[in-house]
């Protein structure tokens, strides 16, 4: 009997498509946001789009299969395997060119395919009547080992891939609501967290990426003593332990009464030493490094634990590369970091919280604008029913406003979904809503002169209270920034935008925690003041360091002082700014920078020097 070659070579063809396409599939299914950073690719919202394109491409490949084992019993079948190729090419080149590797792909298998399909097909004509029916029935033992091995194949790198990159452990349950906050999990560990053993090793193998020795704790990131991980870090296992962020990375103060007490952290208080934008540059720059590779890595990791066989070659041939490719494409990439490449710095204590949102969850415009904003207290939130939040008042709902942040930390809407189903003793974000209600700020440390604040009081409840004290007529409502006594930056007002805000209210459609609330002010909020010796720098950029100088008329402020320093300054009110130690430990602000002008907020610059200081000293009981 002929045995036609070009048949049998087309079926093994089809055969490597077929594990080509589950190869490519199978990951996107379970995790399509990491797939389509990996290949440089345009976000997808919802995420459900391509883990859905995942399985009609694992489906579609299962047609495949009888062209594979028998090219010529049906030639219309085997030529429509090649015409789904071809749809690939087209779709994919000519009508959605963001995706244009897809269209290469299929026409790496098109062309072969197509060519020995012909040419089968030809020599199969040229055949007597009863060669072609053998032909056609004509089974490759290649073929059929082929078709067992890709089986196995896939059944054994499923198993493998679900369980070193999918299988979900449930994160630690912690009973105290405040526990939760400062390590609980908020589902960022599964899309933006990074692998357990390589985050821990990092600053032991880059540490001259670090601004001084200590770890990450140089980069203002707090530790409590006896915890594993820095307070706004949470580890979950998917597949492997992966550590993400959550709500406290932002909001935990520390704060020493002296230059050699212990510090004090403070759960729900503005993160006045934290630096997220450097401790993202910190792994960019490991990442651009040549050492980030897999044999310093694995070298390091070793030293410090044992991981299993099958660990370590998940790690050695798949975390680490994947994490590098990962970091360079999220520090490279227009709209993920690399807007941040032309902006002034934040430093310490400070962050652009919604220009990621806009860019990587709302796919605005990069537009240039600057966010840069003082990190803020979240405690006390049940007395701001009906206030707005956020420094620009942009929403009036705490529910909204803990989704989105988290939304905004990397917790994919799916993730949410399932939480906010869930008891409020169970759902993470709805214990963090709890906790954020109720929790008090401390108590000033030092000793007040109690006389000295109630005169204090007098001149507040005067000058100040019709903002900023609760049930005030101006309280939690938006001070127009046509105000000329308000006058202050207008960068983080002007970073929002109307294309934003409705962006994000459609973003969540059909989602039972849909969004409505996101608008667009003209100004800044009337914050109340809990807590405010702990909420140094002042103002909304964190532009004025204590608050004598806040009092001061603005051509009188400093200029230049340095953040993230966390020692009192119990005369003045605020953290130590300046001085050899602030200066090598904290962050040079300069308000002649762009987004950081310390001018505005006349109120109260006007009052006598003794007014100034009862205020204060009542401003310290608050």
């Amino acid at each position: 009997m002929t045995v036609n070659k070009f048949a049998i070579w087309f079926g093994r063809i089809v055969w490597l498509g077929i594990l080509a396409n589950f190869a490519l599939a199978v990951p996107t299914l379970f995790m399509p946001g990491q797939m389509l950073v990996m290949f440089n690719l345009p976000a997808a919202a919802p995420s459900l789009w391509p883990s859905f394109a995942a399985l009609l491409l694992i489906l579609l490949s299962l047609f495949y299969i009888p062209a594979a084992l028998h090219p010529l019993y049906s030639p219309l079948v085997s030529w429509l395997t090649v015409g789904a190729r071809l749809a690939g090419v087209i779709f994919f080149l000519l009508f959605n060119q963001d995706y244009f590797m897809f269209g290469l792909f299929d026409l790496v298998f098109l062309i072969p395919e197509a060519i020995l399909l012909w040419l089968a097909i030809r020599l199969q004509k040229t055949l007597p009547q009863e060669q072609q029916v053998a032909a056609a029935n004509y089974s490759d033992p290649l073929r059929w080992v082929l078709a067992r091995v890709v089986i196995v194949l896939v059944i054994i790198a499923g198993t493998l891939t679900y369980y070193e990159g999918f299988r979900t452990v449930p994160p630690p349950y912690f009973a105290s609501n405040e526990e939760h906050f400062l390590y609980g999990s908020i589902g960022t560990e599964g899309t933006s967290g990074v692998p357990y053993w390589i985050w821990l090793v990092l600053p032991r193998v880059f540490p001259d990426k670090l601004p001084y020795p200590g770890g990450y704790s140089s980069l203002g990131i707090n530790f409590q003593e006896g915890r594993e991980l820095p307070i706004g870090f949470s580890k979950q296992t998917i597949g492997i332990d992966r550590v993400g962020i959550n709500c406290a990375f932002c909001h935990t103060t520390s704060y020493r009464t002296s230059a050699d007490a212990k510090p004090i952290y403070v759960a729900a208080g503005p993160s006045n030493t934290t630096s997220p934008q450097d401790y993202l540059r910190f792994l960019f720059a490991c990442a651009s490094d040549p050492r980030f590779n897999s044999k310093t890595i694995m070298a390091e990791i070793a030293r410090n634990y044992h991981l299993s066989l099958l660990d370590r070659l998940t790690y050695r041939f798949v975390l680490i590369p994947f994490t590098k490719l990962t970091l360079l494409q999220q520090q490279n990439q227009l709209t993920q970091y690399g807007w941040m490449k032309t902006l002034p710095r934040w430093g310490y204590g400070r962050i652009d919280p919604f220009n990621p949102v806009k860019y990587r969850v709302l796919n605005q415009p990069v537009d240039g604008s600057i966010g840069n904003s003082d990190m803020v207290p979240v405690w006390n939130l049940k007395a701001h029913q009906g206030y707005s939040f956020h420094w620009d008042g942009l929403n009036t709902k705490l529910q909204e406003v803990v989704i989105s942040s988290a939304i905004g930390d990397g917790t994919p809407t799916t993730w949410v979904d399932t939480d906010w189903k869930k008891p409020e003793t169970e759902s993470s974000l709805k214990r963090i809503r709890t906790y954020i209600s109720d929790v008090q700020p401390p108590h000033y440390p030092f000793p007040v002169d109690a006389v000295l604040a109630g005169k204090g009081k007098i001149v507040y409840d005067q000058q100040c209270a019709g903002c900023h004290a609760p049930g005030g007529a101006r309280t939690g409502q938006v001070e127009p920034l046509t105000n000329p006594m308000l006058q202050t930056d207008r960068h983080r007002m002007d970073m929002w935008t109307q294309g934003s805000a409705t962006a994000y209210n459609n973003y969540t459609a059909g989602h039972t925690w849909k969004f409505d609330s996101f608008v667009k002010q003209n100004g800044y909020v009337n914050v109340t003041l809990e807590g405010l010796w702990l909420r140094a720098p002042y103002l909304h950029n964190g532009s004025v360091p204590t608050l004598a100088d806040l009092l001061e008329d603005p051509s009188n402020r400093p200029k230049v002082f340095y953040r993230g320093y966390n020692v009192l300054d119990a005369q003045k009110v605020g953290f130590v700014s300046n001085g050899r130690e602030a200066q090598h430990l904290g962050f040079r602000y300069d308000t002649s920078e762009a987004g950081n002008s310390n001018a505005g907020h006349l109120w109260g610059t006007n009052l006598s020097a003794t007014d100034k200081q009862s205020v204060i000293e009542y401003l310290k009981t608050l």
